[in-house]
Formats: structure tokens, C-alpha cells, sequence
């Protein structure tokens, strides 16, 4: 599978607003790294991680906007 459908992919699931209100909305590199691991053992690899983290980032917004 292509990095770009495995990221389409990804945008469907819940996987990143659970990391997101599971860390606060907060995260240090080591639990990013960790989510990236997690991301590759369920599948999601190839996948362009900056991508991921532009995503990921859009759902902390949107978490810390209901807090």
C-alpha cells in the first residue's frame, strides 16, 4: 500500500484524537516517536510522517478548543 493511501486511511480512524486526549494535548518527542511505532505495528507503513504530524496537530486544536 502507497504512503498516501495508508495516511487516507489513517484520516478515518480515531487512532490520532484518542493519542491526542489520551497525552492532554500534550506530547514530548519520545511519545511521538512511540505513536509512529504504534502507527507502523497496525499496519500504516509506508506513511509520510509529516503528513501525520500536520494532521495530528489539527486534532489537538480542535481537542484544546473543547477544553
Amino acid at each position: 500500500m502507497k504512503a498516501q493511501d495508508n495516511f487516507l486511511k489513517l484520516r478515518r480512524t480515531s487512532i490520532l484524537m484518542n493519542f491526542v486526549k489520551k497525552q492532554g494535548g500534550a506530547w514530548d518527542h519520545n511519545e511521538w516517536q512511540g505513536l509512529c511505532d504504534t502507527l507502523a505495528q497496525k499496519g500504516y507503513d509506508p506513511i509520510d510522517f509529516d503528513q501525520v504530524g500536520l494532521l495530528l496537530e489539527e486534532k489537538k486544536a480542535k481537542y484544546l478548543a473543547r477544553i
